[in-house]
Order: C-alpha cells, then sequence, then structure tokens
C-alpha cells in the first residue's frame, strides 16, 4: 500500500474487528482478571436492600476466573455512637520493612495493601480523632485482624456471585475492601473499597427484679379472662407495638403489627418507652382489653428503636421478627351439672358425671353414714379425702369432654353395704407460653420455652352427691 493512500474498507473492518476480539478477551494466565459492569451495574457491590445490623451481601463478576478476596474493617469504635468525636474513619496501619536497611517502621495508609486483603491481616486505628487516647483502644479492639476476612471463588467469568458478609459492627459503617486475582494466584494491584452502614439493632430487654427479689426476664405477659399485657423493661428509649388477634389467624409481622397498632385497630397497643424509664429502670406495660374469655388467641409484639442513639437517623430499626404469646383468656364461669350412679353389683356400681363445661370430676366415696352427719367441703374433695380428712374407700377423677361434658368410672372391689358418692366439678383452667422469640432476638439468651404458670380453674363450690347406694 503506497503512503497517503487510505486503507480497503475491507481491511479496516478486519483490523476493528481484531481490536474488539481483542479486547473481550479474558485475562490470560498471569495476570489479574478485572470486575466488570453488567446491564448497567458495576461489581463488586454491596445492594442497600440485602444490609442488616451485622451482615451485608457481597456481589462480584470477573471478567475470567478466579477468586475475589474481601476485609471488613469497622469507620467507628465498633458501633459506639455515643462518643460522636471518634466516627472519624480509619486508616490503616501495617509493619513496613526496609530491604536495605532491614529496619522495620510504621507506615500509615487510607487503604490495605492487595496482598493484606488477601491474607486477611491488617492493623488500623482512627485517625482524625482528636483525643489520641483511644487510638490504641480501635486496634486493642480488634486485635491485629479485621472484623471479618474471606474470599469468593469465580469458577466462570460473566457470573454473578454473591457471599454473606457477618460479624460487621452493627449500627456503623462498615468499609468493606476487595481485590481479585487469577487462578494462578496473579493479585490485582488496587483494592476496591465498598463502604456502607450497617442497620442499627432494635433496643435490647433487661430483667427486672420480681417481688421476691429474684430476676425477672422481659417482656413477660400477664392474662385474664377480658385482657393482656405485655411488660418490657429496654435497654434504650423506643417504642412498643402489641396486637392480638385469634390464634388460628395468619402471623403478623413486626411491621403488621406496627401499622395495625398505629390505626387504633380492635386489640391493639402501642405506647412509648422514655428515657425516664431506661434510666431509672421502669418497665412499662402494654395492655389489650376487650377480649372474650376462654379464647385461644395469639399476641405480637415488637419494638422499635430512634435510629442512632435518640435521634432518628434513617430508618428506624424494628424487630426482624416479633415476639409472639399463644394463650387462653381465663375462664370465670364455673361448670354446673349433675351425678347419678348405675350398673350396682354386689362389689361395685358405675359412676355417671354430666357437666357444662369440659373438665374434671373429682370423687370420694365413703361408708355411708347419718344423712344429717356433715358431708365433705369442695376443699376436702380438692383433697380427696372425708370430712376431717378422713381417709375415702375410693377417689379419684373422670375426665369429662362433648357437649354436654360426660364421663363416667367404674368402681369395683366394694363389700355388701351402703355408701356415699361426692363429686366436685372443675374447668380445665388455662395455659400459656413466654415469648416464642426469634431467632434473631438481640437477646440469645431469651428462654424461648418457658411455661407460666396456668390459669386457675374454676371450681363450682357446690359438693354433688348420691347418698346410700347399697351393692346388693
Amino acid at each position: 500500500m503506497s503512503p497517503g493512500r487510505a486503507p480497503p474498507r475491507s481491511g479496516l473492518a478486519w483490523v476493528l474487528l481484531a481490536a474488539c476480539v481483542f479486547a473481550s478477551l479474558p485475562a490470560a494466565d498471569g495476570s489479574a482478571p478485572a470486575f466488570i459492569a453488567s446491564r448497567g451495574v458495576t461489581f463488586p457491590n454491596v445492594p442497600t436492600k440485602f444490609v442488616g445490623p451485622s451482615y451485608a451481601v457481597l456481589r462480584v463478576q470477573l471478567d475470567s476466573p478466579g477468586v475475589v478476596y474481601y476485609l471488613a474493617t469497622p469507620q467507628d469504635d465498633g458501633g459506639v455512637v455515643t462518643d460522636v468525636s471518634d466516627d472519624g474513619t480509619h486508616v490503616v496501619e501495617t509493619n513496613v520493612t526496609n530491604n536495605v536497611t532491614n529496619v522495620t517502621t510504621t507506615e500509615r495508609r487510607a487503604a490495605p495493601l492487595p496482598e493484606e486483603v488477601r491474607d486477611g491481616a491488617l492493623a488500623f486505628f482512627n485517625a482524625t480523632d482528636a483525643d489520641v487516647s483511644n487510638d490504641a483502644n480501635d486496634t486493642y479492639a480488634f486485635g491485629y485482624a479485621a472484623l471479618v476476612a474471606g474470599a469468593i471463588d469465580v469458577p466462570t467469568a460473566n457470573t454473578i456471585y454473591t457471599v454473606n458478609v457477618t460479624n460487621l459492627n452493627p449500627q456503623s459503617m462498615n468499609d468493606l475492601w476487595v481485590v481479585a486475582a487469577s487462578s494462578s494466584d496473579a493479585l490485582q494491584q488496587h483494592t476496591t473499597l465498598l463502604p456502607f452502614y450497617t442497620k442499627k439493632l432494635p433496643p435490647e430487654f433487661l430483667d427486672v427484679i420480681g417481688l421476691d427479689q429474684t430476676l425477672v426476664q422481659t417482656p413477660y405477659i400477664t392474662v385474664s379472662g377480658n385482657s393482656v399485657n405485655v411488660v418490657a423493661l429496654l435497654q434504650e428509649p423506643g417504642t412498643v407495638y402489641l396486637a392480638v388477634q385469634s390464634s388460628s389467624t395468619q402471623a403478623l409481622t413486626s411491621e403488621q403489627v406496627k401499622t395495625k397498632a398505629l390505626a387504633n385497630e380492635t386489640h391493639t397497643c402501642y405506647t412509648s418507652f422514655p428515657a425516664a424509664n431506661v434510666y431509672y429502670q421502669v418497665p412499662v406495660g402494654c395492655p389489650v382489653f376487650g377480649l372474650n374469655e376462654a379464647t385461644s388467641l395469639a399476641a405480637y409484639y415488637a419494638v422499635e428503636g430512634f435510629g442512632r442513639e435518640f435521634n432518628t437517623s434513617g430508618k428506624a430499626p424494628i424487630s426482624e421478627t416479633p415476639f409472639v404469646w399463644r394463650f387462653i383468656t381465663a375462664d370465670t364461669v364455673v361448670p354446673r351439672g349433675e351425678v347419678s350412679v348405675s350398673g350396682i353389683t354386689s362389689d361395685g356400681f358405675t359412676i355417671n358425671v354430666q357437666s357444662t363445661k369440659n373438665g374434671i370430676a373429682r370423687f370420694v366415696v365413703l361408708q355411708a353414714v347419718n344423712a344429717s352427719s356433715p358431708h365433705p367441703s369442695f376443699e376436702n374433695m380438692l383433697d380427696g379425702v372425708g370430712v376431717g380428712g378422713i381417709a375415702p374407700i375410693k377417689s379419684g377423677f373422670i375426665n369429662l369432654y362433648g357437649d354436654p361434658a360426660s364421663g363416667s368410672i367404674s368402681i369395683t372391689g366394694l363389700v355388701v353395704g351402703k355408701f356415699d358418692v361426692f363429686v366436685v366439678l372443675t374447668d380445665n383452667g388455662a395455659w400459656y407460653l413466654t415469648a416464642l422469640a426469634s431467632l434473631n432476638s438481640s437477646d440469645v439468651d431469651f428462654n424461648t420455652s418457658l411455661v407460666v404458670q396456668s390459669a386457675p380453674r374454676n371450681v363450682n363450690a357446690t359438693v354433688l352427691s348420691v347418698l346410700g347406694v347399697e351393692t346388693t
């Protein structure tokens, strides 16, 4: 081709095509892979919607197979936000050895070296803190290592890979340093910084001192026939929300509990937990009234904080999942019924009981006495004894079920004679469990299966009787 003459168009096209092909080829062995963008999204990244109180999801994509190393460091003192003067950016401190003089000196840099990210080891301190006395605290708090370090294998190019980075500091700025290497360990020359702010945890619960001077775990529930109350002591100010519904209804989320309570729906409650209650450690109750007696219900309880220590910063933290109590409201209606005897033989008979409520019939069989003699009291019956505590000939209980509730029992082993049968009716009472605490509860020691004292059974004080039953 002569000088000054334009190349043929076909030749130019081949040159451009070759350039494009070589530009799109992945890194060759011995060179580090590069992060790429896909559909307008740049990698690596940490999506905000995948950031929690102590975790974040890292997403990476490379132009060739390799490994991505990551290392996380805090940007303030372990999430302590009360010392706002110490919330500056940390810098990296490493020991650097001069190859000529063999003297080790301290080097201060704004970013870790790629090798440090790969190895997951460095020290750091706050260079912007006006109070130099707690620079050492930063180092001592986390040692000569990052909060967390790890690696993601990237076996296929142009494919998104993710990892859940845990053990981060809550309610604080965290720096995530990322670097990629090839399959032959060729490392990128620079690290990529991904700063993000982890969510604040909702307020934690504290124990209260009970009437017997023992510690009582909060939150706890109290139940009556027509009401329920959840009592809690929080470690910092916030708001509590309570929603009560049928135990068979679909479970609620924390946000649904909050929405229902703020809308003042039936059987809901919300109340603030003031700073004064935190300071003086005074628990706060959230009661709901107007419940039906003897009804199976579920109470959902959520706690919300105020953001960064007493003032709102972004979305206020709320319980990731609500506390849940499933319970039966107390029943104050006493059972009523009757007792009869059938199937009399020479050594026994059958006691038949009917009641207006499911429950238990407690009975005693005594030697017949004069009809005018005192009968056992219902307290005697509950204890399974006769008048004055004398031992009965037979005693026990009969389970009553159905509509109407009924039950029977055969009494045998008697001798020919006359006997008096006495019966007292009780219902089933009520029971409930403490909160089935979420696994995300800030209090990891919360007992998730503690059985609270049962609501008392209703006892009909009237003692039913069949007198003078004669075996033949």
